[in-house]
């Protein structure tokens, strides 16, 4: 009784840390002044640092760019840092859940092909069972949630893609998820952030 009393508290701990976050997102964005941000840089902090604390079990995070910084120039979006830092670590833990052991979860960032050079792709990818076709938009909804087959349950709370599109949303730009497929087979899942890129003078 002592052991699934201490798993409730913990499990409501977890679920009312993630209601108080996605609460104060909006106060957050009011706080904060917008800054011009290399998605370069951003990206490669951010999977560096998974790469630096990883257990050394389980999946690993990898920074990939299709147009290389050095050949094209970096590309420049006018972000809130912290929040969209939040973003990103919200998609890579999302996505590390559902890796396999051997898998990998991959972040890219680039310039949309056919956008006229306006708009900014992120697309963060895993190596797992993929998302049920029905629920491509619903897991953006708040509470929602698919456990990987054998996770505890409780461990997630069903805010953190919410939180996500909510602050993609404030920075005038769209997120939504896919299946990556060979024909019908399906080999992950795939999350893109669609965000207006920011032209630098100079």
């Amino acid at each position: 009784l002592i052991s699934i009393i201490q798993e409730d508290v913990g499990r409501m701990d977890r679920l009312i840390t993630d209601i108080s976050r996605a609460s104060k997102v909006d106060a957050s964005l009011a706080r904060e002044t917008a800054q011009t941000i290399n998605v370069y840089d951003i990206l490669s902090n951010i999977t560096e640092f998974y790469q630096q604390t990883r257990s050394g079990e389980g999946a690993g995070v990898d920074h990939v760019t299709a147009d290389k910084a050095e050949e094209t120039g970096p590309i420049y979006i006018k972000a809130f840092e912290t929040p969209f830092a939040q973003v990103l670590r919200n998609l890579i833990d999302n996505a590390l859940t559902f890796s396999p052991p051997d898998g990998s979860v991959r972040v890219s960032g680039f310039r949309e092909p056919g956008a006229t050079d306006r708009f900014v792709m992120i697309t963060v990818e895993d190596d797992g069972p993929g998302i049920p076709p029905d629920n491509l938009d619903t897991i953006f909804e708040r509470f929602y949630t698919e456990r990987p087959k054998g996770a505890q349950f409780g461990s997630h709370s069903g805010l953190g893609l919410a939180i996500c599109r909510q602050i993609v949303m404030a920075h005038k730009g769209e997120i939504w998820a896919e299946n990556r497929k060979d024909g019908e087979e399906i080999l992950g899942a795939r999350f893109k952030v669609r965000l207006p890129r920011e032209l630098v003078a100079g």
